[in-house]
């Protein structure tokens, strides 16, 4: 299905304040396919993937990268450019071992809860929703928890179903746009280290990643929400005023 990303990149902004562009990300198998998109980027520098994400996100670069331009075969492997395989294994047991997990078994505890990436892709390529230079697998957001919260209600706000969400510790990236690259799934989490060290991610900010299906009926239903009051940014109300003002206006009571 088509879409309209300019438009979707706008709504979000209006709807949830965003201080970030809103971005897509796609997986690309077919080096000629990847070769059509207009004003494309390559790195210049050897980077981590989160850097590369932060670049769109944060200067509005439209980015591919491939396993040449990432610094460690563990970061490939997490975002599927290179095979999850006993060398990957391998080399993370000395990468992280006595630094984010005291034991080996640790190490490989994290890692069997890291999302399986399957085929390998030959490139990723990042890109503003707004430019729509690609029709992307992943849309990424990043933004304050409350943003994050009604994007989320917003999208269980018609044919509601739990989600189950998970925090792995270092290397989030593969809860967020790599879970939603490989599996189609909603990814959340907080940023990892190596989110806010290298790729700028605030600590205050949450990252949200979902296919652009379940975006646009996540912004359908903050519409929805928005006619009954529910709004964002959330005006405080005041935590000494009789409550009975304020909640009927979205609530009978």
């Amino acid at each position: 299905m088509e879409y309209n990303y300019k438009e979707i990149s706008e709504k979000l902004v209006k709807l949830l304040r965003l201080e970030t562009t809103p971005i897509g990300i796609k997986g690309y198998t077919d080096i000629e396919e990847m070769a059509q998109i207009p004003r494309l980027r390559k790195p210049k520098h050897i980077f981590t993937p989160c850097q590369l994400v932060g670049q769109a996100l944060h200067m509005g670069f439209t980015i591919a990268f491939t396993n040449k331009d990432i610094v460690t075969h563990n970061c490939n492997a997490i975002v599927g450019l290179e095979s999850q395989d006993d060398e990957w294994i391998d080399e993370s047991k000395n990468f992280f071992t006595g630094v984010w997990w005291e034991k080996e078994n640790d190490v490989l505890k994290h890692h069997k809860s890291l999302t399986p990436t399957g085929i390998i892709k030959y490139s990723i390529v990042c890109s503003p929703l707004a430019a729509g230079r690609i029709a992307p697998d992943v849309c990424l957001i990043n933004a304050s928890p409350g943003a994050v919260f009604m994007l989320i209600s917003g999208f269980l706000h018609k044919d509601y179903h739990p989600l189950d969400l998970k925090i792995v510790g270092e290397s989030s990236c593969s809860m967020t746009w790599v879970k939603t690259l490989y599996t189609g799934q909603i990814g959340i989490s907080l940023p990892c280290f190596a989110e806010m060290r290298y790729a700028g991610l605030s600590p205050d900010k949450m990252i949200l990643t979902m296919t652009p299906q379940d975006l646009v009926k996540a912004i359908k239903g903050v519409e929805a929400l928005s006619q009954s009051g529910m709004r964002y940014p959330v005006p405080p109300y005041g935590v000494q005023v009789d409550v009975r003002e304020g909640i009927g206006v979205s609530y009978t009571i």
